[in-house]
């Protein structure tokens, strides 16, 4: 009888020891889980802040070549500089956003790329650039400004995007365009 007895109190604790463990088990689970779901909201915030800051840069350039043509510049060295200005506007505005526009030196192999050099200014990016116009009809221009890189291809302007343990690289890649049509005079 007590045999049973001893066989009964090993099973029960037996039991209890695999509750306790699964319990356990069950909430590391839960704690790794809510880990890699905080993690990848992370991930996803800096994905979108890189989305948000490309469609910015579009944006800026079609504004900036709209607002020019229709004063008046249609010369195309002077809508760049007038496009890279307005560039580096937006970068300082987002520098102070924690987000740091570099000139990036680096091989043409995207997977390489560092970010590593000074700040970027007006100048750099006028002369990796440049502004094609094209008068259409009487008052109605196309505009395409393009991000060069330099003769070489290999002058990047480059950010990292920080979002507390999560960064992301962008970089405004070589022969980027955009096209506008305008109207001079409105």
């Amino acid at each position: 009888m007590q045999h049973k007895g001893l066989i009964a109190f090993v099973l029960v604790f037996f039991f209890i020891l695999i509750y306790f463990n699964l319990v356990y088990s069950l909430s590391s689970f839960n704690s790794e889980k809510n880990f890699a779901e905080a993690k990848l909201i992370e991930i996803e915030n800096t994905s979108f802040k890189r989305n948000l800051l490309e469609n910015t840069i579009d944006s800026v350039i079609e504004e900036e070549i709209k607002k020019e043509i229709a004063f008046g510049t249609t010369e195309p060295k002077k809508l760049n500089e007038k496009i890279s200005e307005k560039l580096i506007e937006v970068f300082s505005v987002l520098e102070e956003k924690e987000i740091e526009f570099k000139e990036a030196n680096s091989g043409k192999k995207y997977s390489k790329i560092k970010i590593r050099g000074k700040k970027v200014e007006k100048e750099f990016l006028e002369k990796n650039s440049k502004t094609i116009v094209i008068n259409l009809k009487e008052t109605v221009y196309l505009v395409e400004f393009i991000y060069t890189g330099g003769l070489e291809k290999n002058n990047l302007i480059g950010a990292e995007i920080k979002e507390k343990n999560s960064n992301r690289n962008f970089f405004i890649p070589f022969n980027y365009s955009v096209k506008q049509v305008a109207v001079k005079g409105i």
